[in-house]
């Protein structure tokens, strides 16, 4: 697992450095900066794969803008112009053996262009390692100019040929290293889970909750039955299939606007009349249905982040669906970041095994995080996390009215 996160430099993150556990949930104000954690990672996975043009790094979540608006540029601080990142994770002997694939410094190639590609300052350095064991640069301005353009550009050629695959063949077989590189955020949407809209084209699953079906339709027995046993909480649900052939849509049951074949069975209605298509279903059942498959499926990303979990489900659904990510989390082995405005969240999950940090902006506007240990004592500690948090005992709330 990852067990650190530091971050500096980007958006409204001056310094701040997060430890990690297999569930992390982040509460706070908006605007306090808690998506911005989360593409500071997809940043770092970009890096990591090479996919830093302007659609890779939106294919991971990570909402664009001209890159010297992805830096600070807080009033009387000085402007830095370079991303720094580094990660750390629970075996340390990993760390050793590749200290610098656990770093990363992004540079864009001009910070006023929104259409800017960004490269990694370390992995330049690494390669220059990799490919010539040193690369020294002379005390020449000009000659200097000259090789660093000569070295930027056999790195692009490098990042965008299928060496890259052979450079990291070794790294890639920690599990570690290929958690990095598929991180992405999630940020669902219901038409897109109707199948009604695909903005992403990430496989399995979509950013926004496309292809949800997709990846049904692979799940193994053990699987499938594991979907079923953690969705007890739809309480109309008596079932949910993939029609593979489609005919069902040939019989009436969808108009075809969706693209999904995704039906549920509703066990209160009359048999042959109870099976609702997708783009006919219960929103709050596509989003419950997605995490549930997210946590579940060997083919989603081991290390993920959703952004605001809450949207689109009742308070009450929300509490249970984060006790059953938590257990699928531990069962799976996934490890997952995410944020939420919603207080009932914070009931679902257990402090000594789950994570909850708040994130607030300072008086200067920088985000800082803070672990939220244990709950507050004096006579405090009888209230739910969810009452807590609303009472203001855990920060994470605005300020600037009542």
């Amino acid at each position: 697992m990852i067990k650190k996160i530091s971050i500096k430099n980007y958006k409204s993150i001056v310094d701040d450095e997060i430890e990690l556990g297999r569930v992390n949930v982040f509460i706070g104000a908006n605007g306090a900066g808690k998506s911005n954690i989360l593409e500071a990672v997809a940043m770092f996975s970009a890096a990591k794969g090479f996919d830093l043009s302007v659609e890779d790094l939106e294919n991971r979540g990570i909402r664009i803008t001209k890159p010297n608006l992805m830096f600070n540029s807080f009033i009387g601080k000085k402007t830095n112009d370079s991303i720094k990142l580094e990660l750390t994770a629970y075996k340390k002997n990993m760390e050793e053996f590749a200290p610098d694939l656990y770093k990363v410094e992004l540079l864009p190639s001009d910070s006023g262009d929104i259409f800017s590609n960004w490269s990694d300052v370390a992995i330049k350095k690494l390669l220059a390692k990799k490919m010539s064991e040193d690369v020294v640069f002379p005390n020449n301005p000009r000659k200097e100019k000259v090789l660093r353009e000569s070295f930027d550009k056999l790195y692009d050629e490098f990042a965008s040929s299928n060496k890259t695959d052979t450079f990291l063949s070794e790294v890639r077989t920690f599990d570690f290293y290929g958690k990095l590189m598929n991180f992405q955020i999630y940020t669902l949407n219901t038409p897109a889970l109707r199948g009604i809209t695909k903005d992403s084209r990430k496989r399995p699953l979509g950013l926004n909750g496309e292809n949800l079906d997709i990846l049904l339709s692979s799940f193994d027995e053990k699987e499938w039955q594991l979907l079923r046993d953690y969705s007890h909480f739809i309480s109309w649900l008596e079932d949910v299939f993939v029609d593979e052939q489609d005919r069902l849509k040939f019989e009436g049951h969808r108009l075809g606007r969706s693209t999904s074949r995704l039906y549920f069975v509703d066990q209160f209605m009359r048999k042959n009349n109870n099976i609702f298509a997708a783009e006919n279903a219960n929103e709050g059942a596509l989003y419950v249905l997605f995490y549930l498959a997210l946590f579940i499926s060997k083919k989603t990303p081991s290390f993920f982040a959703i952004d605001n979990i809450e949207t689109a489900l009742n308070p009450k659904i929300c509490r249970a669906l984060m006790k059953a990510i938590s257990e699928l989390a531990e069962i799976t082995g996934k490890q997952v970041l995410i944020t939420t405005h919603n207080p009932a969240v914070l009931d679902g999950i257990n402090l000594t095994e789950q994570r909850l940090f708040v994130v607030n902006r300072t008086d200067e506007g920088h985000t800082k995080t803070k672990r939220i240990e244990f709950k507050p004592q004096n006579g405090q500690s009888k209230y739910k996390l969810s009452e807590l948090w609303m009472r203001g005992k855990l920060g994470g709330l605005p300020q600037n009215f009542l």
